[in-house]
């Protein structure tokens, strides 16, 4: 009888040698691949999770880990970290307290983790993007966040010994080198209108090198899916001190004068434009500090503008 078993035990010890050396030889093949590096200029990596189900199935129950969601994340994330040439433990690591993050203080049923290679821009880059919903009001800045994560830097003076809270915000902070916040308002898979968080983490070739730019894509998207006659009013806040460091507004071409004009009432200056078909994309840099409610009103005041015009025309 122990004779099987051993006989079981050396055949099972046999076969997992055998898929660490496969596993050990495909990633070698893409770290070593004179080509892929050079050749693969974008590839994206899209993955919907159903939250209600990863929870009820995974989180806290003896699986293993190869049939779990999270080892199919991080399997992808080292295999793009690797297209690249980037840390890939590193990589890994960041990006499963990313998701992590999400499932335990995410809300809503559905979260999307993309994953782009962006090999073709001035320095090259791996794109993590990790979107959730959030309770309507709700919002979440980069400037909360970096005080999260003191509570989990061991250097910090608020360092919190007895939680793990801000733990995994100090290894996302430490371990890229350059994260974005996103908060929106979208309608979600199952045809409802919800307020989403989205964390981007950016890891460069040249980490010293030049950063990727804001391309409102996502505010584009949803300009070309409005009929001509449809208002356009959207912000893009970059705010990571006591400050925004920048202010974005899209709105349509024969608003944006004025929108200019109130926003240099509060000590903004007009620093670029883009043109997008009927609409244009004016970046504001402020001159002093605001603290939060003075920026909503502002907001309240270019929408104001917006609006009544609209109105106008209605009457």
């Amino acid at each position: 009888m122990s004779g099987i078993l051993s006989s079981d035990l050396e055949g099972e010890l046999d076969r997992l040698k055998h898929d660490f050396k496969e596993l050990k030889d495909e990633v070698e093949s893409i770290r070593e691949s004179p080509y892929l590096q050079s050749s693969i200029k974008h590839l994206k990596y899209e993955l919907v999770i159903d939250r209600e189900e990863v929870i009820r199935h995974e989180l806290g129950h003896k699986i293993n880990e190869k049939h779990g969601t999270m080892y199919e994340i991080k399997t992808q994330a080292k295999r793009f970290a690797h297209l690249l040439g980037l840390d890939a433990d590193m990589v890994r690591v960041s990006v499963t307290e990313a998701v992590q993050n999400i499932l335990e203080h995410g809300t809503g049923r559905y979260a999307t983790i993309t994953l782009e290679i962006r090999n073709d821009s001035v320095n090259p880059c791996m794109v993590s993007i990790f979107k959730h919903e959030m309770e309507p009001g709700h919002k979440y800045t980069l400037s909360e966040i970096n005080q999260n994560a003191m509570k989990g830097d061991i250097t910090s003076p608020q360092f919190d010994f007895e939680s793990n809270r801000g733990r995994g915000e100090f290894i996302m902070k430490q371990l890229t080198d350059e994260r974005r916040i996103l908060n929106g308002i979208e309608i979600n898979r199952d045809g409802k209108k919800v307020h989403y968080f989205k964390r981007i983490l950016i890891n460069y070739k040249n980490p010293g090198g030049p950063r990727e730019r804001v391309s409102f894509q996502e505010i584009k998207d949803e300009i070309d899916r409005l009929d001509y006659e449809d208002v356009v009013c959207c912000f893009h806040v970059d705010h990571t001190a006591d400050r925004p460091d920048s202010v974005t507004i899209a709105t349509t071409k024969a608003h944006m004068e004025k929108v200019a004009a109130a926003m240099m009432q509060y000590e903004f200056r007009l620093v670029e434009q883009e043109p997008y078909y009927r609409t244009v994309f004016a970046t504001f840099q402020p001159n002093r500090s605001m603290d939060k409610e003075e920026l909503l009103r502002l907001f309240s005041q270019v929408k104001q503008i917006v609006y009544q015009e609209v109105e106008a025309k209605g009457n």
